[in-house]
């Protein structure tokens, strides 16, 4: 009896303790064949630690993404020469990363060897299952950026062009993902419909397009008043005017040419000297006229704003520069309402 105990009480430590048959390339390559499987496998020597799984992990990650890669950039040609005769090489070798990309489906296994000390992970993906998920992942995106420029157009359209020049940018950034599963398919093997390369390199042509005709598109007419005590300047609009450009704003002095009227009202009042420091103070009315309409978007007044310096006039010159950041913003976040 107690042989028998004996035996029951080893046999399921010797089953824990096998190793999993991915462990060795032979049975790696039988199982997981190429034209089926996308594959990663790492190995190495260490403690059991939490870390070090992770890092085991990772790289057989990254060696399966490596895998995608190569075979992305052997089928540049594929893609170019095949597909309808349109495809852009430039679409896939430059917008792609493959740094962080993410595998939807991936599958990653991990064993650690206590005789030897040595850990080993493995990471899969199945290409039909990717191919499912990619193809709908392709229309999804496309949808997307449909749905996002008919937003734009009709934003455009009507006059509002820093909302769609802001649509038009969010847009953008999605064709990173569309490359990544184009790639992915294009690598795998499957037809035009289901990589849909014409539609998105139409619609990539139309965005860069709108994007470069936004850079200028926004039109501002600045009419400003400033005075510095009893002496007019002129410190805050050319300022701003630098200010707004990097929001791709540009500018006319005819109103009747602009998107947007900006009234700005503006001066400054001495405060107190302590210890041979100067202080004054600013006051500013601005008012937004979105000339489509005629009608005042934003007015507000902002008062005692501050600055300091060895004289008076200086320290109104400070208080100029300490007002430019707040309505900057405040004109930004109006336009795009």
């Amino acid at each position: 009896m107690k042989k028998i105990l004996f035996f029951l009480f080893l046999f399921p430590a010797c089953t824990i303790a096998q190793k999993p048959f991915w462990t060795t390339d032979e049975n790696r390559r039988e199982s997981f064949p190429h034209n089926l499987y996308f594959t990663g496998f790492a190995t190495n020597e260490g403690s059991n630690t939490a870390e070090f799984a992770a890092a085991l992990r990772a790289s057989a990650k990254s060696e399966l993404i490596e895998s995608i890669q190569v075979s992305v950039q052997s089928s540049k040609m594929y893609g170019k020469s095949e597909i309808n005769g349109n495809f852009s090489e430039n679409f896939l070798s430059n917008t792609l990363s493959f740094a962080n990309a993410d595998v939807n489906g991936m599958k990653t296994e991990y064993y650690y060897d206590n005789t030897t000390r040595t850990g080993y992970a493995f990471a899969y993906a199945g290409k039909n299952e990717l191919r499912g998920y990619y193809k709908a992942n392709i229309a999804f995106i496309i949808q997307k950026i449909e749905s996002g420029l008919r937003n734009a157009r009709q934003l455009e359209s009507d006059g509002n062009k820093g909302k769609a020049k802001k649509i038009y940018e969010e847009i953008n950034p999605l064709f990173n993902d569309l490359a990544f599963a184009q790639s992915l398919l294009i690598t795998i093997g499957s037809d035009e419909e289901s990589i849909q390369t014409e539609k998105s390199l139409a619609l990539k042509s139309e965005i860069t397009i709108a994007v470069s005709r936004m850079q200028s598109a926004i039109i501002v007419c600045i009419k400003s008043r400033e005075r510095n005590f009893t002496q007019p300047v002129k410190l805050l609009e050319p300022k701003l005017k630098a200010a707004l450009s990097q929001y791709g704003c540009s500018y006319a002095t005819d109103p009747g040419k602009a998107d947007w009227l900006l009234l700005i009202d503006a001066s400054t009042y001495k405060g107190n000297e302590i210890e041979g420091l100067c202080f004054s103070y600013l006051n500013v009315a601005i008012s937004l006229v979105e000339q489509r309409t005629g009608r005042e978007i934003y007015g507000n007044k902002f008062t005692g704003l501050k600055g300091g310096g060895l004289d008076y006039e200086t320290a109104g010159r400070k208080a100029y520069d300490a007002s430019l950041h707040l309505i900057c913003n405040e004109i930004i976040r109006n336009m795009e309402k």
